[in-house]
């Protein structure tokens, strides 16, 4: 008995994972391991296995030549792959092989002149080669050749077209955003960056899903140590599959129990430029439309691609005004109850009359009318995103409003707290970064119950925690607090307020110091009188009118 017993054992124990969990492949099976052999026959038939129950998988056999003649095969899935190309370009190029070709340099002479142009490669792992096929690509074998072809040819109409950003709009500037295709991305921001400089490592991660990762950077300016931190952290993933950016995220960041996130994330190509130009690196994911940003600041969250578009003037008094939302967003709550459950004496004697006016016959506390108004308020934002998008932005404004109103109106609210309410809701509209925003709707209630248990104590208890704790946060070895500790004048020039572009003269002390130099000295403009000069006259004209 006890000899069945260790047998069995014996015999489950490799199922369990005598492999690392990366090492196993991906169906099970010894095909996966095995190389291509120059059997034509078993060859099919191992495809066959190897995409068992697959119907939409096309095995296409024909001759290739006219006198001198071999079999051949098409293998690909019709799903992925462009039909029209397929049997207009490569299929109509094979048939027309001469006869002369055939031969054990065959898919040299295919790749050389007869299959089309087009992104191709050539192997005989049957890893590989499904791998490939399950991407869109063609897989070519020929009788008697023991590697098999591989040739992209993906359906275009799977891709969605470039379209306008959806939640980093901008008045001024460019109105392109990501879509789910990576090659798409990355052409986007080649238009932006048209330099040899910009370097681009590709990855892979999911043993499953085979998610392609495009690590890009400035190889003069990204810092290596950047650099080799993020690939250690991607190679660490070790899961089945990766289906969108914020699996990425939360695999990679610094602090995975923060409220705050150590990585930001944009949807338009030109933020992530000048990103990159900073001394930055990115990571655009397949499948996801929009790229995750390392290194990642508060100053960098709560920037936005307009203050670069418009002047200098106006584009800090809305960066300051959105340092100023974004405190209003996080205390105003907690302030109010805190104020009005401890603290009346700080109130105006003739507001404090209207105050407690408006509140004659409320039944709850200040802490209970926040925590009610704040929860409606998020459970009708959350219900206008869910709704569809023709109607869903008109209920929940029309929602809110009603919603307040009649809350008034029976009593179970006052009137300050739904003004209250719609200022903080406002306010964190108008932070950039939906990452940030998230986190700010969190802190509210933190500092909503702070305020109730202890008043304008547990306000400036919650801020000093606060403090301390995003003063300790790192992105990718960058403080999240810089420039603003550790102090950095320099840096100060891009934070609060964005001083004028020709008096940037260098890069972010802690991601650019590789090149901290992006311009020249003496940049500011002058007249023509000021630099020495005078404006030049066409000929044909004179002094008159």
């Amino acid at each position: 008995m006890f000899t069945r017993l260790a047998n069995l054992i014996k015999a489950i124990k490799p199922l369990k994972g005598g492999k690392p969990f990366a090492e196993q492949q991906e169906f099970g099976s010894v095909i996966e391991v095995q190389t291509m052999g120059n059997d034509f026959n078993q060859n099919r038939r191992t495809l066959q296995e190897i995409f068992d129950r697959c119907d939409d998988l096309i095995i296409h056999e024909f001759i290739i030549g006219s006198e001198k003649v071999a079999k051949a095969l098409l293998v690909y899935l019709d799903s992925l792959v462009n039909d029209d190309l397929l049997q207009k370009s490569l299929l109509r190029s094979l048939l027309g092989i001469e006869d002369g070709l055939i031969g054990k340099r065959l898919l040299a002479c295919l790749k050389k002149s007869v299959v089309p142009a087009a992104r191709m490669q050539e192997t005989r792992h049957w890893p590989e080669i499904t791998d490939h096929i399950c991407k869109g690509s063609v897989c070519l074998l020929v009788e008697g050749q023991d590697t098999a072809l591989l040739i992209l040819m993906p359906d275009d109409s799977l891709k969605r077209q470039v379209s306008q950003p959806v939640s980093q709009t901008a008045v001024m500037g460019p109105s392109q955003a990501f879509n789910e295709d990576i090659h798409t991305n990355m052409g986007l921001l080649r238009q932006r960056l048209p330099t040899s400089q910009l370097a681009v490592e590709k990855l892979s991660v999911g043993s499953i899903t085979k998610t392609t990762i495009d690590l890009v950077y400035l190889k003069s300016i990204a810092p290596e140590g950047l650099v080799g931190e993020i690939k250690i952290r991607l190679e660490r993933i070790n899961v089945d599959g990766i289906l969108s950016g914020g699996q990425i995220e939360e695999h990679i960041q610094d602090s995975p129990y923060s409220l705050f996130s150590s990585i930001d994330s944009t949807e338009r190509p030109d933020r992530l430029a000048a990103h990159l130009l900073e001394g930055g690196a990115a990571l655009i994911i397949d499948g996801t439309a929009y790229a995750l940003l390392m290194p990642c600041t508060l100053a960098n969250q709560l920037s936005s691609s307009d203050d670069y578009n418009n002047r200098y003037w106006y584009a800090s008094l809305i960066r300051s005004l959105r340092w100023v939302a974004f405190l209003i967003a996080v205390l105003a709550p907690g302030l109010y109850v805190a104020i009005i459950s401890y603290h009346q004496e700080l109130i105006p004697p003739s507001l404090l009359v209207t105050v407690v006016s408006n509140r004659e016959g409320v039944p709850f506390p200040a802490f209970a009318e926040a925590l009610l108004m704040e929860l409606s308020f998020e459970i009708l934002r959350e219900a206008g995103i869910r709704l569809p998008r023709t109607f869903g932005q008109t209920i929940s404004i029309v929602g809110t409003i009603v919603v307040g109103q009649a809350a008034v109106s029976a009593g179970i609210v006052s009137s300050g707290m739904v003004v209250v309410v719609a200022i903080t809701a406002i306010a964190s509209y108008s932070i950039p970064s939906l990452s940030l925003a998230n986190t700010v709707r969190i802190l509210r209630f933190f500092f909503m119950g702070a305020g109730a248990v202890l008043g304008l104590f547990g306000i400036m208890a919650g801020v000093s925690l606060l403090n301390l704790h995003t003063s300790s946060l790192r992105s990718f070895g960058v403080p999240y607090l810089s420039p603003l500790a550790p102090l950095s004048l320099g840096d100060l020039k891009d934070s609060f307020i964005r001083f004028p572009n020709w008096m940037m003269k260098s890069r972010p002390r802690l991601t650019g110091y590789i090149d901290p130099i992006r311009q020249d000295n003496d940049l500011k403009p002058r007249p023509p009188a000021a630099r020495g000069g005078t404006l030049t006259r066409r000929k044909g004209t004179n002094d008159a009118g």
